[in-house]
């Protein structure tokens, strides 16, 4: 999953990039790219530690939590 997700990002970061029309150079977009990438992972390897989960699955959980929090934070219609 988290290999899947370094793509995502960097479209992420074009499509800010063409809403502020301003440029990233490629060893800046590749440091916040590794910097996410590195959260992400520790927080996966953290939830696989403490249900002591595989990492897919704590990848999983950890997802759905963050979607649980989102929702409850800003209601059903936000």
């Amino acid at each position: 999953m988290l290999c899947n997700s370094g793509g995502v990002i960097v479209s992420y970061f074009e499509w800010l990039q063409n809403l502020q029309n301003f440029y990233w150079e490629r060893d800046e977009v590749l440091q916040k790219l590794f910097a996410i990438l590195d959260k992400a992972k520790e927080a996966v390897d953290y939830q696989k530690r403490k249900f002591k989960f595989s990492r897919r699955l704590a990848a999983l959980t950890l997802g759905i939590q963050r979607v649980a929090d989102a929702k409850a934070a800003r209601g059903l219609f936000p």
